[in-house]
């Protein structure tokens, strides 16, 4: 991040008579990111600003561009205002919550079930942006978001547009591919980043389902190459490695999906609906629910039992210490108070499949951009 391009807001601090600023949330492409609040409505939002002297191009700028193409679709961000300044420019979005980063470990402990439905959900947040005629050039767990509340906080969205790029060109109402650059500057996180990428390639929609594809491996074991530092050594690595070793503790269906992605070029639409089914046949086959809690959602309902347990305990050893006659039930006060955690909607089993499976087949059959 360029250092001109840091602008600092304070917490207080008003921006466009309308969003406070509560608080630094990090740092992204263009510079600290905010969460604000809607001092007219309430909402919550994130707030991003950018230098206007900033060398190199606005990372900004992109980020709207995008957002706006974006604007109105199903489970992806949102741009809630943007405007320009006499010295800085900025933009407000819908606010999210933690990234698989935060929310699962490297260390390939993910289940098969959490592994299979977020790579679903990636694979929609991916599709929403090719069809709107992006590549991300940066998929990665980090930039893999749940919601704050509700169905979005079963949700994972693809965020941080700052390294997207068209890959379409519009003119007199048609679209068509770009012809791809012959030597390109790198783009993207090597960890995660295709050997397309690695080789200085034109990026096209193949390069994002390969970052996909490492992202789901590594939920299940850790990558060939986690412990290489080196960029063009992480690439000979991805190079040598055998899809059957990096897929090794997976099932055999993710196989499928990168035999399709090395059949796909630049210019190739990629089989969204097979990638889909692959995802989707072990879920069936391994009687998974959409409703089914995620692994982080499992280890907070866990560690808020743990939490409540002494206090829970002190107090039915406080009842038990007083003269206790009728119908006192010891067992139905203690499942009262285990059963008023704020997990509760996922205490007893699974949520309702209809309330959270929030795509239909159709959509990933639909194309949308027709390329």
């Amino acid at each position: 991040m360029n250092a001109n391009a840091v602008i600092r807001l304070y917490r207080g601090e008003v921006i466009g008579k309308r969003w406070k600023v509560l608080e630094k949330l990090g740092e992204g492409g263009c510079g600290y990111v905010y969460k604000v609040k809607n001092i007219r409505t309430g909402l919550k939002a994130a707030l991003k600003a950018e230098s206007n002297f900033v060398v190199g191009g606005s990372v900004l700028k992109l980020e709207v561009q995008v957002l706006k193409r974006l604007a109105g679709r199903m489970h992806v961000a949102q741009l809630l205002q943007s405007a320009r300044k006499e010295t800085y420019s900025y933009m407000v979005m819908t606010l999210f919550g933690r990234s698989l980063n935060a929310l699962l470990p490297r260390s390939g402990q993910t289940s098969v079930s959490t592994q299979v439905r977020v790579g679903i959900q990636i694979l929609y947040g991916i599709k929403q942006l090719h069809e709107v005629g992006y590549v991300h050039r940066d998929v990665k767990p980090a930039n893999l978001l749940v919601g704050r509340r509700g169905r979005e906080a079963r949700f994972v969205h693809l965020l941080d547009f700052g390294l997207a790029r068209e890959y379409v060109l519009r003119s007199d109402g048609t679209v068509k591919i770009r012809v791809p650059r012959t030597n390109t500057l790198f783009r993207g996180t090597t960890r995660y980043c295709s050997v397309n990428a690695h080789m200085r390639g034109e990026q096209g929609r193949p390069d994002d389902l390969w970052s996909m594809a490492y992202v789901l491996a590594e939920m299940r074991d850790t990558l060939p190459w986690h412990k290489l530092t080196s960029k063009d050594e992480i690439g000979d690595k991805k190079k040598s490695t055998p899809d059957s070793m990096l897929f090794n503790n997976s099932p055999k269906q993710l196989l499928d999906i990168t035999t399709h992605l090395r059949s796909l070029n630049y210019y190739t639409r990629p089989d969204y609906f097979r990638i889909y089914k692959d995802l989707d046949s072990v879920m069936e086959g391994s009687g998974f629910s959409f409703g089914d809690p995620f692994d982080w959602e499992v280890r907070r309902r866990r560690t808020i039992r743990r939490k409540r347990k002494p206090k829970i305990f002190q107090a039915l050893k406080t009842v038990s210490t007083q003269s206790l006659t009728g119908s006192t039930d010891l067992d139905e006060m203690r499942n009262k108070m285990l059963g008023s955690s704020d997990e509760s909607s996922l205490s007893n089993g699974n949520v309702s499949v209809e309330k959270t499976f929030m795509f239909t087949p159709e959509d990933f059959k639909r194309n949308e951009i027709g390329l």
